[in-house]
């Protein structure tokens, strides 16, 4: 995909998780509402979206911005910033909303799916696998070695 492309997904993805945080979707999304389908594991799987809801949106800001090959180290950390960015304004926004709530605590988890995803990137850039570069990076074995 091209950095186009991948800028669209990311205006996708963000406009996601406004609707899910939004008053639309509200009736759907409280804590009360979910616990009928998940039960005892509310809580856990609740917390796991937030980790990959972050996670994913890291790895489109990454993808979005990340341009020359030699840039990788600060296009990552720019990802996280701008990732935690929309954590902590979504969370601002929740707080508006009448039937939802923000939560400092949902910034943590947020935070751990960005501290994730930046380390599996990291590890993916300097390992030795190729094609696992080539899939999630887009960069070819030379154009890896020269980041």
């Amino acid at each position: 995909m091209t950095v186009g492309k991948w800028r669209i997904a990311l205006a996708g993805w963000l406009g996601l998780i406004f609707l899910l945080s939004s008053r639309w979707l509200a009736f759907g999304m409280s804590a009360d509402a979910t616990e009928a389908y998940f039960g005892i594991l509310n809580y856990a799987v609740r917390k796991l979206a937030h980790l990959t809801e972050y996670a994913v949106l890291t790895y489109l800001w990454l993808r979005s911005i990340w341009i020359e090959p030699r840039r990788f180290g600060p296009c990552l950390a720019w990802s996280a910033l701008l990732s935690v960015c929309c954590a902590v304004t979504d969370e601002i926004h929740q707080h508006s909303v009448p039937e939802r709530l923000g939560t400092w605590t949902d910034v943590v988890y947020d935070a751990a799916g960005i501290l994730l995803m930046v380390f599996v990137l990291w590890k993916i850039r300097n390992g030795e696998n190729a094609a696992l570069k080539r899939r999630m990076l887009g960069c070819s074995n030379r154009a890896a070695d020269r980041a």
